[in-house]
């Protein structure tokens, strides 16, 4: 009798640990096709009217006595090592940056009310949800104020504007409107906007008009 039921298509993995400012994923290896770096995901608490939203910032792949052992044979063969990454004893970590939760249909920016509880299911965003989650830009503020808990914020902002932008089928007004909010968020720090915008302009070479992407403003 399995513990849960089949996983979901979006499916990323479940709770092991949370905190108000975000909470760790543990997933297994045929999960990790869907979710990457800056992705937004979220989490669903047993009460299906509450939904906290975050974004991937660190991707952990810890070792296990299996691994241990298998690097120091003289042969590792194949077979032995792909059942390893199928059935491992660790699972994959994942760590989430809170960035804002729905409540009985309506979106806000912030810090969620109540953390997720260990077990709670986290899936990949849809691109509704994507639509109107980032309709408004309120909630790069708090990628910008997470590099005490160890956050790389500028990698973070340049991966997450690119995969949204993807997302919503490349829409160059939405791109732009967020490269305008991360100046103004950052237009006292230059050390971080400079090279943000640099970074922006290589992955989205596309946009015209991206400040800073040809090397000055």
């Amino acid at each position: 009798m399995e513990l849960f039921s089949a996983q979901e298509k979006g499916d990323v993995g479940r709770v092991l640990r949370a905190g108000t400012q975000g909470f760790t994923i543990g997933c297994q290896v045929r999960q990790l096709s869907g979710p990457s770096f800056g992705c937004l995901v979220k989490a669903q608490p047993a009460d299906a009217r509450e939904a906290i939203f975050g974004l991937i910032y660190n991707m952990n792949v810890d070792d296990d006595p299996l691994v241990r052992r298998l690097i120091l044979a003289d042969s590792q063969p194949e077979a032995v090592i792909n059942d390893q990454r199928q059935n491992r004893l660790l699972p994959i970590e994942m760590n989430v940056l809170a960035v804002g939760y729905c409540r009985d249909g309506r979106f806000f920016h912030g810090l969620p009310p109540r953390p997720p509880l260990n077990l709670d299911p986290v899936v990949l965003c849809d691109e509704n949800e994507i639509r109107r989650f980032t309709r408004r830009l309120g909630y790069l503020r708090l990628i910008l104020r997470s590099a005490d808990l160890g956050v790389p914020v500028d990698q973070l902002l340049v991966a997450h504007v690119q995969d949204v932008y993807r997302l919503r089928h490349h829409d160059a007004d939405w791109a732009m409107a967020a490269v305008r909010e991360i100046i103004e968020l950052l237009r006292n720090n230059y050390e971080t906007l400079v090279p943000v915008l640099e970074a922006l302009g290589e992955a989205l070479p596309e946009l015209d008009g991206v400040p800073g992407a040809a090397g000055g403003f």
